[in-house]
């Protein structure tokens, strides 16, 4: 009877062992985009990456519509927002001061069939697409510059949203 309790303790040990160290990895090692794998992102709770990056997002939208989902930080420089857009679409935010956005490169580098420019309240956005394909509404406002990334978008999904995230997207320096 004795050795039956010894060999279930040993497995507990093991089973104990493993848990722990897969938890220690992933607390220790930041969550890797999906959009570039090159890029490191820590999780926040808030869009304040004050003590990082030494800006927050002010503002941003959040609705029943565009809701946010997580925070992060990539590369220690630019700010993410991740969205769920109502009803089965995900788009992410991101915003730096000017001139130092991190774009992934499967969106940086796309070629794009269909490039446009207009105006909302005063400020020139860029919308790049192709349909099917990933999509990035691009703009600047009081120092920073903002992206609006969307993976295989629904038709003109992005038009349709970018009033609201031009408007309500603000960040400042802290």
């Amino acid at each position: 009877m004795p050795v039956n309790i010894w060999f279930y303790l040993f497995w507990l040990a093991c089973a104990l062992f493993i848990s722990t160290a897969a938890a220690l990895f992933a607390a220790l090692h930041p969550a890797q985009d999906r959009a570039d794998l090159g890029s490191v992102q820590r999780e926040y709770s808030a869009p304040n990456y004050a003590r990082t990056a030494g800006f927050a997002i002010r503002s941003h939208p959040d609705s029943e519509i565009l809701r946010p989902r997580r925070f992060w930080l990539v590369n220690e420089a630019t700010a993410e927002i991740e969205y769920t857009i109502t009803p089965h679409n995900f788009a992410r935010l991101r915003a730096a001061p000017a001139g130092s956005l991190d774009i992934p490169d499967s969106y940086q580098n796309a070629e794009y069939e269909s490039v446009a420019e207009y105006e909302i309240d005063g400020i020139t956005v860029t919308q790049s697409q192709s349909p099917g394909r990933d999509g990035m509404l691009r703009w600047s406002r009081d120092g920073f510059d903002f992206a609006l990334l969307a993976e295989t978008p629904e038709m003109n999904l992005l038009g349709g949203v970018a009033d609201e995230f031009v408007r309500q997207s603000a960040a400042q320096r802290t």
